[in-house]
């Protein structure tokens, strides 16, 4: 009797621990797939980039200091959607914040759907590059630094640049 209890024991341990373990061997060969697919990317467009960040398991950005350009990529149905941006064109940097705001009888709630990094160049065109969006990840973890981060750094090429003219 007391063998058949911890036969059952140890089945239900491994029908528990078993897809766990999946899971996490899964994410990690998906996050491993990400970041050579970044750098694929990044060599396919010339570029030299030394410290790239990734967050989440589906964004990535880096820059090339030497072409003053930077490499944006979200991957969206196992695709790399890459967006490169010439510094030197850059207007401005933003960082824009879509909210909502969830009422009841006695609290208010602000949720984050969206933080974007919003770059404007001096044709007026747009890039919005996708930090977080509630969509895809569930929770923020590092998102805020990082776009802080890529923001100042952003906006130190267009100081810079226009120290220079």
């Amino acid at each position: 009797m007391e063998s058949h209890s911890t036969i059952i024991g140890i089945v239900i341990a491994l029908v528990i621990i078993i897809p766990l373990i999946l899971i996490q061997t899964s994410q990690k060969r998906q996050k491993k797939n990400s970041r050579k697919g970044f750098m694929e990317e990044a060599s396919k467009h010339h570029l030299q980039v030394k410290t790239p960040d990734f967050w989440g398991t589906y964004y990535a950005m880096a820059i090339d200091e030497t072409a003053n350009k930077l490499i944006y990529s979200k991957i969206i149905d196992a695709e790399h959607q890459v967006t490169l941006v010439d510094l030197s064109l850059v207007d401005s940097c933003d960082i824009v914040r879509t909210q909502r705001t969830h009422k009841n009888k006695t609290t208010s709630k602000i949720e984050t759907d969206r933080i974007d990094l919003v770059i404007t160049y001096k044709s007026k065109n747009k890039e919005v590059l996708e930090f977080y969006n509630v969509d895809v990840n569930f929770e923020m973890n590092n998102e805020i630094a990082l776009l802080d981060k890529w923001n100042t750094i952003i906006k130190s090429k267009m100081f810079k640049k226009a120290q220079a003219a």
